[in-house]
């Protein structure tokens, strides 16, 4: 009940953002599809180099005054709530709701991404739209490419794995969450893009949060998960958002 509710409010509200974000703003320097497109390269070098450069940039002192409470926050949430909160969420219709309303909210940023840059491109006058969504596009596959990287490396036993313990390097792929970070990764470009539109900055960061905490609901993700997933696509689609 609630997850039909969920999406009910969001969808339109959502679609609605991208259409009207698309039809109200002014062309810009971004050029046709084709050029938008064209980018892909060159938004895969940037993409590169920021990358290369994130160990130098991790221990400036404007980046550790976010970094150390979000690992403190990690590390909290893992010795002492992941597998708490897990262990109280046993009604199987709740679960089961929770994870289809999770993949519903991530098909909903997907639709929206796509539907901006195809709206963009029905006209000039939305070329910066279409930009906007294309680039967000881009950010949910950074954000998860990286997020499968770090699932590989630290092998985290999934929720819903039987006798689980919450435990790294014991078989599985639930550290980050994947839909956090693609949904972070949406939103944020979209905050980023159009930062005078508050109500829209408020929808999508909500929608980002409705589908990463549903996997928590959904049993596929512990806490920890979530909030390491939502800031990697936080931060992905910071970057390429101001790239």
């Amino acid at each position: 009940m609630q997850f039909r509710l969920f999406r009910r409010l969001l969808l339109p509200l959502v679609m609605y953002a991208a259409v009207s974000a698309a039809a109200q703003t002014p062309g810009g320097s971004d050029g046709g599809c084709r050029q938008i497109a064209s980018q892909v390269p060159h938004t895969t070098s940037t993409f590169g180099h920021g990358l290369a450069a994130a160990p130098r940039n991790a221990i400036r002192w404007n980046n550790l005054r976010w970094e150390l409470p979000i690992a403190a926050a990690t590390g909290l949430l893992i010795a002492t709530s992941d597998q708490h909160i897990n262990s109280h969420i046993q009604s199987p219709s709740f679960v089961q709701a929770a994870s289809r309303g999770s993949n519903v909210g991530l098909g909903i940023e997907l639709g929206t991404a796509g539907m901006m840059y195809l709206v963009g491109c029905s006209g000039q006058r939305s070329s910066y739209a279409a930009s906007t969504g294309f680039t967000a596009l881009e950010a949910m596959g950074a954000a998860s490419l990286l997020n499968y990287g770090i699932k590989v490396a630290t092998n985290r036993q999934y929720a819903y794995a039987p006798n689980i313990h919450s435990e790294f390097w014991e078989g599985g792929k639930s550290f980050p969450s994947g839909h956090a970070a693609a949904s972070f990764a949406f939103a944020s470009v979209i905050a980023h893009r159009y930062p005078n539109k508050s109500w829209l900055k408020w929808s999508v960061y909500g929608l980002a949060a409705g589908v990463s905490l549903a996997r928590v609901g959904g049993k596929k993700h512990f806490a920890s998960d979530i909030l390491v997933g939502g800031t990697l696509g936080y931060v992905t689609g910071a970057y390429l958002a101001s790239h």
